[in-house]
């Protein structure tokens, strides 16, 4: 089972086998905005991202779905379980850092 932190709620869905997948890495907050590392092989195909930057994605707190995102980020750390990051296809809040549309946490099978 996945579960989705989805802009504002939760939500249940089936396992995507195509989904690429990543462990959360080093998250640093400054000011409202959460920078964390998860990279995902599609992190090139955002044009803005830079894959050298040393964290891969960026939200705001203050933005309609920060807070989920911030609580799944959360989950991540204390669970240590694989994320799939959707992006937003910007680099809105921090030059050269992927905007993340959503970040489901991937439960492990058991």
């Amino acid at each position: 089972m996945i579960i989705s932190l989805l802009g504002l709620g939760k939500v249940f869905a089936e396992p995507i086998k195509s989904t690429p997948r990543a462990f959360l890495g080093e998250v640093e907050i400054v000011n409202d905005v959460v920078y964390f590392q998860a990279l995902l092989p599609d992190i090139a195909s955002i044009g803005c991202a830079s894959t050298d930057a040393p964290f891969h994605w960026a939200f705001s707190l203050n933005s309609a779905e920060g807070p989920s995102l911030y609580r799944a980020i959360l989950a991540a750390q204390s669970g240590n379980v694989q994320l799939a990051v959707t992006p937003a296809g910007d680099c809105a809040v921090a030059s050269g850092v992927a905007r993340p549309a959503a970040i489901t946490l991937l439960k492990p099978k058991q």
